[in-house]
């Protein structure tokens, strides 16, 4: 039987953390415990997503973790009776992540605006071997390989790949001391293209964190005690670049929000939750993009600080191929990749490695090539379909599932205006469940940006100048979270990171970026 703490550890130290929002930070007075009050300590303005046992997700910050800025209901997508049971943010892409009790693993949008709350399934087969005993899970992205860590309370450890929900590796027992119940698990360093992280996790039957070392073998190495009796926890995240973590854990029958000392084992009272059981917290991550280089180099950064990258270089593919343009696919999270031999590619996001995917089958002609020097590579995210356009007015749409690639309508614009040389595409809503979509152009000649509607006939429809005079080689891509649109365009042979409007066409420079580029992605987390 547990017996309550009288008194919690309290950490003297303010904190700052760097995430998906940058702001002042604000001291709030700590509510009472068991009547002894808390010291008044400082908490970052940090936006986290709860999870609760009836399928719903709570937006909070964690300076005020009682009353949710908004509540998204969890019931469109979800297979036949499955309940979900823990939620963690993808680095390398910015999606919020789900997996239920019947071994599926989702994505979850979280657009305000269409469909929020819809889930997406990443494969109706269900992982397998699946989760056993109570349901009771810790759900967390390893940030340097790209793959989820599933443990459980009844010890399983298992590695799981995003993009398939396919098991990638069912590794060695939680083991340690006798009779682990772990029932949360948090990685640091939570970035994309993070090279070092450490697993920590939380067993509220003994009340203590370990550390998870080696991940793989199951090795638990005790940290230190909670410093307080815990009756269960429900969630357990680190911050991205930051050691800030915190765990929901149930105290004298009331869900709240704690702070966890990874170096102590120690937590802190930051205030309650929501009525409800928690079951799963998470997180955002930082903003993300990729770029594809001249000499084959996909550049990973964050399109806040473009000025600093990670560049890892592709493997896999043939001589004298380079990659012409990539885009995320909605559907599955995988991002793709055009090839100077007109084939399509997977690119893994933790190695760089280029898999060849079946060659185009054109039903009208099977003689037919892609053709061109520049290329618009985007996903329509309603159809699930492949868009590429190219300077030579190419219109092609493409089912990446079965390689069918239908010729549509050759770019055109109106009489007497000249013939397209469009080298970028973007649609709009780039994300899973979304019902309605735009798809924009950029012409390098014209400098202009147009709308191709509709998409397929290939007709384009000034929406304005540019304002810069940019060369062929050029990334374009539009947020599905936010709407904005970017764009890597080189000017007088100099690279430079732009936002694009929409509404009129103007590129405004954001910042410099070294080297030309030949794709440019956004994670859907913009």
């Amino acid at each position: 039987m547990k017996i309550s703490k009288m008194l919690r550890t309290v950490s003297g130290s303010s904190l700052l953390i760097a995430g998906l929002i940058f702001v002042n930070q604000a001291c709030t007075e700590q509510p009472q415990l068991d009547g002894q009050p808390v010291p008044l300590v400082s908490q970052p303005n940090q936006i986290f997503y709860a999870l609760t046992s009836d399928n719903k997700i709570y937006e909070l910050n964690v300076q005020n973790p009682g009353t949710p800025i908004r509540t998204l209901t969890i019931s469109a997508g979800l297979e036949t009776d499955e309940k979900l049971l823990g939620i963690d943010f993808r680095p390398a892409t910015g999606q919020l992540y789900a997996v239920g009790n019947k071994n599926h693993i989702y994505t979850v949008n979280l657009r305000a605006d269409i469909n929020p709350g819809r889930v997406t399934v990443v494969s109706p087969v269900p992982f397998n071997p699946g989760i056993s005993g109570p349901e009771v899970v810790g759900f967390d992205f390893n940030p340097t390989v790209d793959r989820i860590r599933l443990v459980t309370n009844t010890a399983q450890n298992m590695r799981l790949h995003p993009e398939t929900n396919a098991l990638a590796a069912l590794d060695g027992y939680l083991k340690g001391y006798n009779d682990v119940k772990v029932a949360a698990a948090a990685y640091t360093n939570n970035v994309a293209g993070a090279t070092t992280t450490q697993l920590y996790d939380i067993d509220p039957d003994v009340d203590k964190l370990f550390l998870q070392m080696p991940p793989n073998d199951g090795v638990l190495k005790e940290v230190g005690p909670l410093g307080m009796d815990i009756q269960d926890i429900g969630g357990f995240d680190i911050a991205a670049g930051t050691n800030f973590a915190i765990a929901s854990v149930k105290v004298n029958n009331i869900w709240e929000l704690a702070e966890v000392n990874l170096t102590t084992g120690s937590l802190l009272k930051i205030g309650n939750l929501p009525a409800g059981k928690i079951i799963g917290i998470a997180m955002p991550t930082a903003p993300v993009a990729y770029a594809v280089d001249a000499s084959n180099k996909l550049l990973i950064f964050n399109p806040m600080n473009a000025g600093t990258r990670i560049e890892k270089p592709i493997t896999g593919l043939p001589m004298g191929v380079n990659i012409e343009g990539i885009d995320f696919r909605p559907t599955d999270g995988k991002l793709h990749a055009l090839g100077s031999n007109g084939k399509l590619y997977s690119l893994d996001l933790a190695s760089a490695a280029a898999k060849v995917l079946p060659d185009l089958h054109y039903l009208d002609d099977p003689n037919f090539k892609v053709m061109g020097t520049s290329f618009g590579f985007d996903f329509n995210p309603v159809a699930d379909r492949l868009r590429i356009v190219s300077n030579t007015g190419q219109n092609l749409r493409i089912n990446v599932s079965n390689s069918i690639t239908l010729v549509d309508g050759a770019l055109n614009l109106p009489a007497g205006q000249g013939t397209p040389f469009v080298n970028a595409a973007a649609y709009t809503n780039s994300f899973a469940g979304t019902t309605s979509t735009i798809l924009y152009d950029i012409d390098s000649q014209t400098n202009t940006l147009y709308k191709q509607n509709p998409p397929n006939s290939g007709g384009l429809e000034r929406v304005g100048s540019l304002g810069v005079d940019l060369d062929s080689a050029n990334g374009f891509d539009i947020g599905g979270n936010t709407g904005m649109a970017y764009a890597l365009l080189t000017v007088g042979g100099n690279t430079g990171l732009y936002s694009i409007n929409l509404t009129t066409g103007n590129a405004t420079k954001v910042s410099d970026f070294a080297g030309s580029v030949k794709g440019f992605a956004l994670g859907f987390g913009l």
